[in-house]
């Protein structure tokens, strides 16, 4: 069996295995008795341990050029950006604040020095923007060019003196599905650089922007914790296979309505018969996906400047996503959201 075989997902399924069998035989009284106890290992969006000085979580990500990026249709400022929000995204999808992070770079020996240092400077300005200040990395040689970002960030919530976060397991039979801003503008920013496509200036700096320069919600996902949501995760592989892993994680099924879904007039005007299937499965949108009480979506809108748009519900059902068209049809697609490592991409 090959990894193309088993998939990104696949994959990961297997390591996470083998990491769960490590965790038991792991003799963590080492850990403890420092003042460290773990609380969410391999399997959301950030790993979590309780310590002395409150709820810190770990997250990393790597964007590799010709994969993530290509040098060509990114400015390095961008890259830089890019590389810090996809991180400060997962950090917002535990409904946590960002603290400090470190950078590895693989590069090539024909690379400019003043695009890296160009690159440097984006990082530098999302985490001005957005919190998580750089403290240090590695830099390797590469046969092709990464960049890879760990963050930590902190818990600042809690439940009478616990800190909470959010995770992907609390979803409940009855929760609203909803999701912050809208979705399939960061997909459609790709096809236009990819395809060559012209546009008028207001519509492709929208779209590019989407891809290029997405937003964190950071603040937003703080908020989520505060007004009582206990399940979230950031949209980066697609809304519908994101919503999948919540299921998975949460045992429960979903059931959405297409004609729900938030869709900006860009993408419908530019891309009128795929809008859809942008919406759906387009991913690196990195806004939040989370699942609460109607009272507490209402009081999530209330409280964040960004729209929050309800386009399901959680059921007791088997673990699937369960897509309805404005007839209340079942929609059937075979489409799936991004994996690095499936021979589809």
């Amino acid at each position: 069996m090959l990894i193309k075989d088993v998939g990104e997902f696949g994959l990961i399924d297997l390591l996470k295995s083998e990491l769960i069998d490590g965790l038991k035989q792991f003799p963590f009284p080492l850990m403890s008795q420092h003042g460290f106890e773990l609380k969410i290992p391999v399997g959301d969006d950030a790993a979590a341990w309780l310590s002395n000085t409150g709820m810190q979580i770990l997250t990393t990500d790597t964007m590799v050029e010709d994969v993530h990026f290509r040098k060509e249709t990114t400015s390095w400022t961008d890259l830089g950006w890019k590389a810090m929000a996809v991180n400060l995204s997962d950090i917002a999808a535990m409904g946590c604040a960002p603290i400090y992070a470190v950078v590895t770079l693989g590069l090539t020996d024909d690379l400019p020095v003043d695009g890296i240092v160009e690159m440097y400077r984006g990082i530098i300005e999302a985490g001005n923007v957005f919190g998580g200040v750089v403290v240090g990395g590695d830099v390797v040689r590469s046969p092709v060019m990464f960049v890879t970002l760990a963050m930590i960030g902190t818990a600042v919530a809690t439940c009478g003196t616990s800190p909470v976060l959010l995770t992907r397991d609390g979803a409940l039979p009855g929760h609203k599905i909803a999701v912050t801003g809208h979705l399939g503008c960061s997909a459609a920013g790709l096809r236009v650089i990819e395809d060559g496509i012209e546009l008028e200036h207001e519509t492709m700096s929208h779209l590019i922007a989407a891809h290029n320069r997405p937003i964190p919600k950071i603040w937003e996902g703080m908020e989520l914790v505060r007004q009582g949501v206990t399940t979230a995760m950031d949209v980066s592989d697609g809304l519908i296979d994101d919503l999948r892993k919540i299921c998975e994680k949460s045992k429960v099924g979903a059931v959405i309505k297409s004609d729900w879904l938030p869709v900006d007039s860009y993408l419908r005007q530019v891309f009128p018969r795929d809008w859809l299937d942008l919406a759906q499965f387009g991913g690196e949108d990195y806004e939040l996906l989370f699942t609460a009480p109607a009272r507490i979506v209402d009081a999530v809108s209330n409280a964040v400047d960004v729209q929050v748009t309800v386009i399901g519900e959680i059921v007791n059902q088997p673990k699937i996503v369960n897509v309805l068209d404005s007839d209340g049809n079942f929609v059937i697609s075979d489409r799936t959201g991004w994996d690095h490592l499936s021979r589809g991409n």
